[in-house]
C-alpha cells in the first residue's frame, strides 16, 4: 500500500473540510499550508477604525472578505493580507467613505442573502460597486486561492481588483 499517497490525500481533504460548507466545494484550494501565516484573527477594531461610515446615497466600493464558520490558517492569512493591503493602499478612499471593507461569515443566518447574491461556496474576496443600497456590479475574486500562499501576489491581486472598481467611480 502506498502510505505517502494516502497521507497526502487525507491532508488535502482536511483543507476542504476545514474551509468550506461541504467537502469538495472548493476547487482551487491550496495544496499545502506549510507557508501559511499564523492562525490569528485580524482585529476587527483595526478594520472598522479604518473604514469611514459611507453616505448611503454616495456611489462607493465595498470589498467583502467572506468566510465560513470553520476557518483554516490559510483562510485567516488571506483575510489578514487583504485587510492590511486595503488599509495601507487605500487609506484616503477609506477615510472619504469611497471604499469600505467588511469581513462576513456567509454561513451566519443573517448573511444568507450574500450566498445567493454573490454565488458563494467558500472563502473569497468580493469587490462590489454600490449605489445607494443596491449592488450595481461585483466581481467574485475566487482567484485569491491561486495566491493564497504568496502574500505579495495576493496583496497585488486584491489591490488590482479594488483599484479597478474605484476607477469606475472616477476621481481615483
Amino acid at each position: 500500500m502506498r502510505i505517502p499517497s494516502l497521507v497526502a490525500l487525507v491532508a488535502t481533504a482536511s483543507l476542504f473540510v476545514g474551509c468550506t460548507k461541504s467537502a469538495g466545494t472548493e476547487s482551487q484550494a491550496p495544496k499545502s499550508e506549510a507557508a501559511a501565516p499564523q492562525a490569528t484573527e485580524p482585529k476587527a477594531s483595526e478594520v472598522k477604525a479604518a473604514t469611514a461610515q459611507a453616505d448611503p446615497a454616495q456611489d462607493r466600493v465595498v470589498a467583502y472578505y467572506f468566510h465560513g464558520n470553520r476557518r483554516c490558517r490559510t483562510c485567516i492569512g488571506m483575510q489578514e493580507t487583504i485587510s492590511k493591503t486595503i488599509q495601507e493602499k487605500f487609506a484616503a478612499e477609506l477615510a472619504a467613505g469611497r471604499l469600505s471593507f467588511q469581513e462576513i461569515n456567509y454561513e451566519a443566518p443573517e448573511h444568507e442573502h450574500f450566498v445567493k447574491q454573490f454565488d458563494l461556496s467558500f472563502s473569497t474576496l468580493v469587490v462590489a460597486r454600490v449605489r445607494g443600497e443596491q449592488t450595481v456590479k461585483f466581481a467574485n475574486c475566487g482567484d485569491i486561492w491561486n495566491h493564497a500562499l504568496d502574500q505579495t501576489a495576493l496583496a497585488g491581486y486584491a489591490e488590482k481588483n479594488v483599484r479597478e472598481y474605484l476607477q469606475m467611480l472616477g476621481g481615483s
